[in-house]
């Protein structure tokens, strides 16, 4: 199924193979619904598709001067949203943005839009990805009232309606787009844009690659405005091949797919956007027209600079952004505070643990020096306690040599040397309870003492000291 352009023969609209439109040479994007701006002969032409007329701007106003057929009131209202214009030598395709309205017009000053769908839908593809390759209008993606549209539909002539493509691939998900350009025959870059009511999964401004050839993408990274921390206003304005044009916060910028590179235009205080009637850009075929005021008092006009896109580029200085940047650089760029703290915490916890491990020997030492000969006895007795067994009071009493003391001196000797254990290595080591004390459930007067489980493997290696 092809999508088959013609010169407008007569009032029946008869197409023929020999008028196609070779292939996409240019797009732009209307701002407002239902009104095109194209170049003619130099000058500035509207078609209010609502009103079904095609004006002139001479001066500084418009001048209707012809009527074609379109939509009744009511549908297009409805069905007439923001027109995407795709312009060749001999062709200029208007499609809307929210339906699948398709009006084509032949070359000449003379020619004029006829309708060349049977369509009804509308409402679910704003923001849509479209595009036109190897003489085949696609459409992919697009916000509707409550959600973002899946689907990939190309415009069937013979039917006149949109049909679906299964892809052989994967496309993205909650796709709308942003802005596209014309990387290779059939194949775009195309950025999407997080929209947190239709769309919550998307947060970011992710950048695709799309092939209408296969029906399948692939991810290339992030808008790398995106990593700014206050947001910006965008305009998508349209693309002539590899390089497009967008505003960005009332700035005019041209982007380059092929070098990855942004330039701001320069000399531009006004009109940086889409023409909205009395000031913007417009592009055609392969030129971009830069319109904005140049009224005096007396003198009220318009003037028009019609330019090459690589006079355009020329008259640009470098950004100093790429378009997009790959994952990992976006993930540093964007969370560099956050990976310097990790970092400096990280390299604070090594510098930590090599001063400790070195000077751990030494703190050791100074502390199994400073016990007497039967504490350290005591300590060495319950650190080669194997674990899960405890000392009895008898125990200790035998390692503390206490056999011939009253019972009252020798709780009070076994208190005092567990208590200068724990004391000196708490104060000189940090370790909290390193000889426990574990009563007996039956007998409260009984008690056993261990290791601190916490403190047991590090303990052994006082054992070098004893």
């Amino acid at each position: 199924m092809r999508l088959h352009f013609c010169l407008i023969l007569s009032a029946l609209a008869l197409f023929t193979d020999s008028n196609r439109l070779a292939a996409q040479s240019s797009l732009w994007v209307a701002p407002e619904n239902s009104v095109a701006y194209i170049l003619q002969e130099g000058e500035v032409v509207q078609y209010d598709f609502r009103q079904g007329t095609k004006s002139v701007l001479r001066q500084y106003l418009w001048v209707a001067v012809d009527s074609f057929p379109t939509l009744s009131d009511d549908d297009a209202l409805i069905r007439l949203g923001p027109p995407y214009v795709f312009t060749s030598e001999d062709t200029t395709l208007f499609t809307f943005a929210g339906s699948g309205v398709v009006f084509g017009m032949g070359s000449g000053p003379s020619k004029l839009p006829i309708r060349l769908d049977n369509t009804f839908y509308s409402g679910y593809n704003f923001d849509c990805f479209r595009a036109v390759y190897d003489r085949t209008l696609y459409s992919y993606g697009g916000s509707g009232f409550w959600s973002r549209s899946p689907a990939l539909i190309y415009f069937d002539t013979d039917l006149k309606e949109w049909e679906r493509i299964v892809p052989e691939g994967v496309l993205p998900e909650d796709f709308a787009m942003l802005w596209s350009v014309e990387k290779a025959p059939g194949v775009y870059i195309t950025s999407s844009f997080p929209d947190p009511d239709v769309a919550p999964n998307t947060t970011l401004h992710e950048v695709f690659q799309i092939n209408l050839a296969n029906g399948t993408s692939e991810f290339q990274g992030y808008f790398s405005l995106a990593l700014d921390d206050s947001p910006h206003e965008y305009n998508f304005i349209g693309h002539i091949g590899s390089r497009f044009l967008l505003e960005v916060d009332k700035r005019l910028y041209v982007g380059d797919v092929l070098e990855n590179k942004m330039r701001q235009v320069q000399g531009m205080i006004a009109g940086t956007g889409s023409f909205n009637g009395f000031e913007g850009v417009i592009i055609s075929e392969k030129n971009v027209a830069l319109i904005y005021s140049a009224s005096t008092m007396s003198n009220p006009s318009v003037r028009i600079r019609i330019l090459s896109l690589d006079e355009l580029w020329a008259q640009s200085v470098d950004s100093g952004q790429p378009i997009y940047v790959t994952r990992s650089k976006f993930l540093y760029t964007k969370y560099t505070t956050e990976f310097l703290v990790v970092l400096l915490a990280v390299l604070f916890l090594i510098t930590f643990l090599v001063r400790y491990n070195l000077a751990q020997p030494g703190i050791e030492r100074q502390f199994v020096q400073s016990l007497n000969a039967p504490e350290r006895r005591l300590l060495r007795f319950l650190i080669l306690l194997p674990f899960g067994q405890t000392a009895t009071i008898r125990d200790i009493d035998a390692i503390l040599d206490t056999a011939d003391k009253s019972w009252e001196n020798q709780r009070k000797i076994r208190s005092k040397s567990i208590q200068v254990i724990n004391s000196k290595s708490e104060q000189m080591m940090g370790y909290l309870e390193l000889i426990q004390r574990i009563p007996n459930p039956d007998d409260k007067r009984e008690r056993t003492y261990q290791i601190n489980p916490e403190h047991k493997t590090s303990a052994t290696t006082m054992l070098r000291y004893i």
